[in-house]
């Protein structure tokens, strides 16, 4: 690879591009109907929640085996393939009852399906990619993933032409089509005559599954802390109001989305590295600047978010939504909240603390759940915006605890 292209500034660069274009599809779409936004939203949340539960984050397993050179790449990804394969077959038709159920139209189903395979495959093969250090290709994935498919989206919103939501589904399809082929990076000689000579250890992929579960009961529970206040409001409320809540969502989320791209990203597995390796030295000096870093960023973003969304709801001609920025804040905080724990969240899964992870998780999730029964009925998108940012502190303290015999705190 040349030297301009291995350059951070390079990957930084895409990876802004992505956010950018994924930004404007956004805005551009609320704009256009907030109803068909907030039916969008409810896809995309299922799709979300669909992709952690068809990998139940094996992914955790296979990267500290390939971090702690246990095992080659050819052999993790192929029993993650099996794996995934596997859980496809038995989590698959279960989400046939979203549809049967009438909580999203049954036309979209067939699109649905093939979003949600096509969008974890490559969520999979960008967390390969960028654990075995091929960031350009790793970023490439991510920009057909977010980015790319959008553009064709965003020239019919902008030159006010009709589009459905169908066609907007095909075109996320396509993206993720796209997305899988950066895999030919990781394509040798060696690698394709493993493939062709692969026999499933299946005592490892059990312990792979018995080590994922409390990671993936974690990390779903935590989902269910982001993503549920959009059910409660879309069966309490309607579509329009789950498009104006998910739009606030998106913006705040950019504080996740910048502070991941341009810290977390490029620092958490040098970090981890430092934990398995057992190098105290490395470890504190790694810990020091991905905190400082991570907390600069954060505070510089969300201020910056924090004034840029009025902006953004003139620009629209959605002067009215101001009246809800109390909302936007809430979540925004709730973000800023995220971020913070995720600094604790890598020391705890550098050192296998997962039952930690586990705790904080599941305490967030019952908290929302519960308190979004019955908030949201009578304080709407208000209620459901402090049913998050009360579970995101929870979530931040329980980390923050448990991870501070390990760090000597701040």
């Amino acid at each position: 690879m040349s030297a301009r292209f291995s350059h951070p500034l390079f990957f930084l660069l895409i990876r802004f591009v992505t956010l950018g274009l994924r930004f404007l599809f956004v805005a551009l779409f609320f704009k256009h109907s907030e109803a068909l936004f907030g039916e969008f939203s409810l896809i995309a949340t299922t799709v979300m929640l669909g992709v952690y539960l068809l990998g139940m984050d094996f992914y955790t397993y296979a990267q500290r085996e390939l971090l702690s050179r246990k095992n080659g790449v050819s052999f993790v990804f192929l029993h993650q393939l099996l794996f995934y394969l596997l859980l496809y077959v038995l989590v698959l038709p279960a989400f046939y009852l979203v549809f049967k159920s009438g909580f999203l139209s049954k036309s979209y189903w067939i699109l649905f399906y093939a979003v949600l395979v096509g969008e974890h495959l490559s969520f999979e093969v960008h967390r390969l990619l960028f654990v075995m250090k091929k960031p350009l290709a790793a970023n490439v994935n991510l920009f057909f993933r977010n980015g790319f498919w959008v553009l064709p989206v965003v020239y019919f919103f902008l030159t006010k032409k009709d589009i459905s939501l169908h066609s907007i589904l095909i075109f996320w399809l396509l993206g993720d089509i796209l997305s899988l082929f950066p895999l030919m990076a990781l394509l040798t000689k060696d690698r394709i005559q493993k493939a062709l000579a692969f026999r499933p250890d299946w005592p490892w992929l059990k312990k792979g599954w018995q080590v994922s579960i409390p990671f993936f009961l974690a990390t779903f529970a935590f989902k269910v802390i982001e993503l549920s206040d959009r059910y409660f409001i879309d069966y309490f409320y309607d579509k329009a109001t789950v498009g104006v809540y998910s739009f606030f969502g998106n913006i705040s989320y950019l504080v996740n989305t910048v502070v991941f791209t341009a810290v977390i990203s490029l620092r958490y597995p040098g970090l981890v590295e430092s934990i398995l390796s057992r190098d105290a030295g490395s470890f504190r000096k790694k810990f020091s600047v991905f905190k400082q870093q991570t907390i600069r960023w954060t505070i510089l973003s969300a201020v910056g978010v924090a004034v840029f969304l009025p902006v953004i709801l003139v620009v629209l001609n959605k002067r009215e939504r101001l009246e809800a920025y109390p909302v936007f804040l809430l979540l925004l905080l709730s973000n800023v909240l995220l971020n913070l724990s995720l600094i604790y969240h890598y020391v705890l899964y550098g050192f296998k603390k997962d039952r930690h992870l586990l705790a904080a998780a599941f305490s967030g999730m019952l908290l929302n759940v519960g308190l979004n029964f019955i908030v949201v009925p009578g304080l709407g998108m208000l209620g459901a915006a402090l049913t998050t940012l009360t579970a995101m502190l929870i979530v931040f303290l329980i980390k923050f605890y448990r991870s501070k015999r390990l760090t000597g705190g701040f």
